[in-house]
């Protein structure tokens, strides 16, 4: 009776045992049902249970047994899994920036005086040269009055001295031809005076006669000086007229010199917009006085906008202005969007070792408003068609990475082991360089449940796939 009852306790007692090893069993592969997501291991867990509950003293028997012979079924691990493709991926430097308009300034008035009008507000869309703000220019349009009338009388001056100068050129013409005229007489006179002379010394004419071609000579002579003192003068005349009116024309410039500046200052009343732009701030209302120390609008171009990053020294010869794509993310609202790195700044900061980007973006519907935070992904090394998986299903050996390939042998999917070599690393992806192929099956998430040589259950993959 006491042996009886020795064994019968042994017995209950393996079987405890027995029933609280299947129990961590069943609830092993409930978790793991329930971590990867997959109905039918919860539906196989919760069969298993049952069966448990019916037959626990054959079940517990039976485990034990298979256990102790070393012949027991070996159960498929559920794991998430995917085949091996080609993606784009790019080796990415990651900065961040703040954005900025295309130009941005203060309109501060150039001229002073109370402001009439204001035409423009927060807000407004504004094109090159359009009137935001007028200032009081009764002033300005007085004095533009005057110096217009100066410039009148300038042009009016040249016209009268240019007729001067025609004037003085007509009598050059009449003095010269004077003096071609008593020139002509004057050798008449002296031809006649010899031939007389000659006659008186042979006794044929008298004194008288000769005397009186003297007289008509002397005359002719005198006419003659007389004429050239004429185109002398009308000569002298001409040029004096010429000074005059180089003296008028300089007169004409001062005038329109003087028109220009008082038009100057009559344009500095209006206040413009230097480019298209938005107005972002309004400082003064009608009637208050401009200053020219103060400003009256903030205007940006926020179409496009920049962005300014800092790049290490090492990685900024990595890039190229006008060819480096860049990635900008904007977390206020969820967005981003494609750009090139439009600038390389020449010079590096000692005391960070960084240098500076520029990058210019479109933004036509004012998606990006100037001083939001951007992020910033530098695509310094882009590889396409590159054989690419999940970072998270890589393991990393020491040095080296390991991934996990399913491969069917006979009626099972079993995991092997398989070094990798890894290019480009990427926030949630990898390039694999090496020991890969394409198309083939590996694991994606749960590698810290399989070992080589497990036995996996590959319905998850072809789920996945479809």
């Amino acid at each position: 009776m006491l042996k009886q009852s020795k064994s019968v306790k042994e017995n209950q007692t393996k079987t405890k045992s027995q029933h609280w090893l299947l129990k961590v069993i069943v609830v092993f592969a409930i978790s793991a049902g329930i971590f990867f997501g997959i109905n039918s291991m919860g539906s196989a867990a919760t069969n298993t249970t049952q069966t448990v509950n019916t037959k626990e003293a054959n079940a517990a028997t039976q485990t034990v047994n298979t256990k102790n012979n070393s012949d027991q079924t070996e159960q498929a691990i559920p794991v998430f899994a995917d085949r091996v493709t080609t993606q784009t991926i790019s080796q990415k430097i990651k900065t961040s920036g703040e954005i900025k308009p295309m130009l941005g300034v203060s309109l501060i008035p150039e001229a002073s005086g109370k402001i009439e009008e204001i035409f423009v507000d927060v807000g407004d869309y504004v094109k090159k040269g359009q009137k935001l703000a007028q200032i009081n220019d009764e002033t300005q349009q007085a004095q533009y009055s005057q110096a217009k009338a100066a410039l009148n009388v300038a042009n009016a001056a040249i016209k009268m001295q240019e007729v001067t100068i025609e004037s003085a050129r007509s009598s050059l013409v009449s003095a010269k031809a004077a003096v071609e005229a008593s020139e002509s007489q004057l050798k008449n006179l002296t031809v006649t005076r010899k031939r007389l002379e000659k006659l008186f010394a042979e006794g044929a004419v008298s004194r008288q006669d000769v005397d009186n071609i003297i007289t008509q000579y002397d005359n002719a002579n005198a006419a003659h000086i007389a004429a050239q003192t004429n185109v002398k003068r009308a000569s002298d005349a001409i040029q004096t007229a010429l000074v005059t009116l180089e003296m008028r024309k300089a007169e004409l410039t001062q005038a329109t010199a003087n028109l220009n500046a008082v038009k100057v200052n009559l344009d500095k009343t209006i206040v413009d917009a230097p480019f298209d732009g938005v107005i972002t701030a309004r400082y003064e209302d009608p009637g208050a006085n401009a200053n020219m120390s103060k400003a009256l609008f903030d205007i940006q171009q926020s179409n496009p906008v920049k962005i300014i990053g800092t790049i290490t020294e090492k990685d900024l010869y990595q890039l190229v202005a006008g060819k480096t794509n860049v990635v900008i993310t904007v977390d206020s609202i969820a967005d981003s969007f494609d750009g090139i790195v439009t600038k390389i700044y020449p010079s590096i900061d000692n005391s960070t070792r960084t240098g500076k980007i520029e990058i210019h973006l479109d933004n036509p519907e004012n998606k990006l408003r100037t001083g939001m935070f951007a992020k910033i992904d530098v695509l310094s090394v882009t590889h396409q068609n590159a054989v690419v998986v999940p970072r998270d299903s890589l393991i990393k050996y020491e040095n080296n990475y390991l991934a996990y390939v399913i491969e069917k042998q006979e009626d099972k999917y079993i995991a092997t082991r398989r070094e990798v070599k890894v290019g480009i690393i990427d926030d949630d992806k990898a390039e694999v360089l090496e020991g890969l192929k394409l198309g083939e099956i590996f694991v994606c998430k749960g590698t810290e449940f399989v070992r080589v040589g497990t036995s996996v259950n590959p319905n998850f993959v072809e789920k996945q796939n479809k």
